[in-house]
């Protein structure tokens, strides 16, 4: 059985490491001689959680109560930790200057235990009993192991390594060909739990990615749309002589999964928001006439017949007055994907085929709706269509293809969904999703305040974020409070491993990838300040970038990626 201290070593050689190369290698060398239930805990901890992404993972540890726990954990005052941690930044460089011993025994599997015990501490009390199991872990980890295990509390593991780069160490350890990382990606999509997914490749090898499909309760990553520079590439993209287009909303991502009376919504993010949403799970039980189904579709702000604004639904997002902006902000979800009726899968079957046994097992209500459509072989028909949702206030339409290829694929953004939006159609500008990772102070009226976000994108086959641009422009007086409210958990003294910025445009604050922002743009062009996608001194960078919305339903690797930016410039 591995030591916890094992862990904490390779941890620390890899905050050392740049070569995206050499830290995937050095954690498949790790991980290749664990066994199975070994490979499923250091997976999770090394991305700083200790369970998939759909479940209930958060340790509901804080700032102060880890300030706590280690003053109790080496009869420190808190008055000294917080000065320390004002001076080195992180707390868990403090821990590490404070504990004097060198070496433990404890395993990875006592210390994963002991985070389970954190997480399930509830009730009366539980804040205690939380802080009492920290310190008592802290204790007993050793100098290394404790900085880390205060990181993963505090979810700050600064190793710059996100799935991605752990499914590549999977391909490597467990097949001997980091070629095989796709294959394995999208087997993760479907499961979306990584210590799962590790620990079977462990034990069974590449056959075991084969296996996984889509199982009622466990949410899939949705599949995603391709965009395009102008109409016309729509046609060489479809190549059918019939085409299907849907309205595109602006609203919340959701998965619904029914089994019997019991419902729920999970988040484009896989998070479960079914108590977000009450009204849609209540109608969803009773008006999907399937005993057992998951559907695909999209929560809106709907009120009188009208589709409000995304901004609207945001209100929605809120642990607390839930029955209050029920009533206020009154929402419906448009229905337009069923990937699993009745015990099985239809995620091989073609999207009409799909959309046929949808249409069977929904009764349309005030709450629960059809994603209404256009299907027609004259291209002139969707043109119209796609008008008539502009003119409805809509984004724009999903080209979807009927072809017998036209299977759901999770996670992937391929060619067999289009989306067409109205500021494609304008031919001037177009929206993308940024990852704020640093800020600058604000002058003028904005002093006290930030003044511009460098936001970047990201380099998926890197699993690094790069900057593309500077946004200083289109925010309203009540978005900086709201904005450094969420930035203020990311921030860190020092540049991330896992981002690239130039000495040109060095921030002044430095934030963790944690906050997606929508940002419109006017045209894609070169600087030599900008690292997205970065060819000789050249990286890809955005003209004329303001802000348009906080994008809180989406994690950072959904930011837009480098590849569909170079599409994009290249049209």
């Amino acid at each position: 059985m591995k030591t916890f201290r094992s862990l904490a070593s390779l941890f620390s050689e890899l905050e050392e490491i740049s070569s995206y190369n050499e830290k995937r290698d050095k954690l498949a060398g790790f991980l290749e001689n664990l066994e199975p239930k070994e490979v499923k805990r250091a997976a999770y901890l090394t991305l700083g959680t200790i369970g998939a992404d759909y479940e209930d993972t958060d340790l509901g540890i804080a700032g102060k109560m880890a300030i706590q726990a280690v003053g109790e954990a080496y009869d420190e005052k808190e008055k000294k930790i917080n000065k320390m941690l004002d001076k080195m930044g992180d707390l868990g460089d403090v821990v590490q200057k404070i504990d004097s011993k060198t070496s433990s025994r404890i395993s990875i599997k006592e210390v994963f235990s002991a985070l389970q015990r954190i997480q399930r501490a509830s009730g009366e009390g539980s804040q205690g009993k939380k802080i009492e199991i920290l310190a008592g872990l802290l204790k007993d980890a050793g100098k290394l192991g404790a900085k880390f295990i205060t990181r993963i509390v505090l979810g700050k593991t600064r190793l710059g390594i996100g799935e991605q780069m752990v499914l590549d160490s999977f391909a490597v350890a467990f097949t001997g060909d980091s070629g095989n990382k796709d294959t394995i990606e999208d087997a993760y999509n479907k499961c979306n739990d990584i210590g799962e997914l590790g620990g079977s490749l462990a034990e069974n090898g590449l056959s075991s990615a084969k296996r996984y499909s889509i199982v009622l309760g466990r949410p899939v990553k949705p599949m995603l749309a391709q965009r395009v520079d102008k109409v016309s590439d729509i046609l060489e993209r479809v190549q059918t002589d019939e085409i299907a287009a849907e309205e595109k909303y602006d609203g919340e991502r959701v998965q619904l999964h029914k089994d019997g009376d019991k419902v729920i919504a999970f988040s484009r993010r896989l998070n479960d928001i079914s108590r977000q949403f009450p009204e849609i799970v209540e109608a969803a039980a009773k008006q999907i006439k399937a005993e057992k189904a998951v559907l695909d579709g999209e929560i809106v702000a709907y009120e009188n017949g009208e589709i409000k604004p995304f901004q609207k639904l945001m209100h929605r997002r809120r642990k607390h007055d839930i029955e209050k902006y029920r009533e206020k902000i009154p929402v419906a979800v448009f229905l337009f994907d069923a990937i699993y009726i009745e015990g099985k899968s239809l995620l091989k079957k073609p999207y009409p085929e799909r959309r046929k046994r949808l249409e069977k097992i929904i009764r349309p209500s005030k709450r629960i709706k059809l994603a209404r459509r256009k299907v027609s072989t004259d291209f002139q028909e969707i043109k119209g269509f796609f008008k008539k949702c502009i003119e409805g206030g809509l984004e724009g339409i999903i080209v979807k293809s009927v072809a017998k290829k036209s299977v759901y694929q999770p996670g992937k953004r391929g060619w067999l969904w289009i989306k067409w939006k109205k500021e494609y159609a304008e031919g001037m500008q177009d929206t993308f999703d940024l990852v704020v990772i640093g800020s600058y102070h604000g002058k003028g009226s904005r002093k006290g305040h930030f003044g511009a976000l460098l936001c970047a994108a990201y380099n998926k086959e890197k699993d690094r974020f790069e900057t593309f641009t500077k946004v200083g422009s289109g925010y309203k007086d009540k978005d900086f409070p709201e904005i450094e409210k969420k930035l203020k958990k990311h921030k860190v003294r020092e540049p991330p491993p896992n981002v690239r910025i130039a000495d040109a445009m060095k921030p002044d604050i430095f934030y963790e990838p944690g906050l997606v922002v929508e940002v419109l743009g006017a045209n894609i062009t070169t600087s030599t300040g900008h690292t997205a996608g970065r060819d000789g001194d050249k990286g890809l960078a955005l003209r004329f970038p303001r802000f348009v919305s906080l994008r809180p339903d989406k994690k950072p690797d959904d930011a837009t990626t480098i590849k569909e930016i170079r599409s994009i410039k290249n049209g």
